[in-house]
């Protein structure tokens, strides 16, 4: 997270596979995510009973608006800015934000996976 820009940035591997498609389920490709106009972060601390608490990759999942899952308690969005949430499977919480635009950036080629 970039206070001074209001920016944050993560550099992931985004599964692009296709189920349907044995050669193809497992195909990730690099990125770079970049979230502008960031108007608050929240992170929740990771969940220290959760069996998969390890250093490592953390595989996640995202959506709009505020999880029914999640305690914390979000600021009101600022005007052109939109709340996200990401969900930390490793670490059993979330990262939520209120931002106002969103680039990918692929990094890299395509990468099988076993």
């Amino acid at each position: 997270m970039d206070y001074v820009h209001r920016q944050l940035q993560f550099d992931l591997r985004i599964w692009i596979g296709r189920m349907d498609d044995q050669r193809r389920r497992e195909l990730y490709r690099p990125a770079k995510l970049t979230i502008s106009d960031v108007a608050f972060l929240v992170l929740e601390p990771p969940d220290r009973g959760y069996p998969r608490l390890e250093s490592g990759p953390i595989r996640i999942d995202a959506g709009e608006g505020q999880p029914s899952q999640s305690s914390s308690v979000l600021p009101s969005c600022p005007s052109g800015t939109s709340a996200v949430w990401m969900y930390l499977e490793a670490l059993n919480g979330f990262l939520l934000f209120a931002a106002g635009s969103a680039a990918l950036e692929w990094t890299g080629p395509e990468e099988r996976r076993m």
